[in-house]
């Protein structure tokens, strides 16, 4: 059994005259899904990238409070040394204090080299 299709003047079926309006409506189609998809990509690469633009500031605040406060206390340690020493000889304990355990924390993080 065969389907008959009404044809126009021309002797083209009619369905085969669509496939050009049915091509652009799938083109239009997925050109919408894409624009729409890089929209919401987008979206959620802004509000990702604002999280951690705030993370990155709160840190850095907690840091700076943290880094005043060593510092506060860095002082109070001389004032408190130049009770029993001259103060040049308290900033030199001081300092050597700090380098000190500038060294170890730096040893104490480099990786260990393999040896074979």
């Amino acid at each position: 059994m065969t389907e008959k299709q009404p044809h126009h003047g021309n002797g083209v079926p009619e369905s085969s005259q669509d496939w050009p309006t049915l091509v652009g409506r799938a083109v239009d189609d997925v050109t919408r899904i894409l624009q729409s998809e890089a929209h919401m990509l987008e979206t959620s690469i802004g509000a990702a990238l604002a999280s951690r633009i705030a993370s990155a500031i709160a840190t850095l605040t907690v840091v700076a409070v943290m880094l005043c406060g060593g510092v506060c206390i860095l002082c109070a340690a001389i004032l408190l040394l130049h009770l029993w020493m001259p103060l040049w000889q308290a900033f030199g304990l001081a300092g050597a204090t700090i380098m000190l355990i500038g060294i170890a924390i730096y040893a104490i993080g480099k990786p260990a080299v393999a040896t074979s």
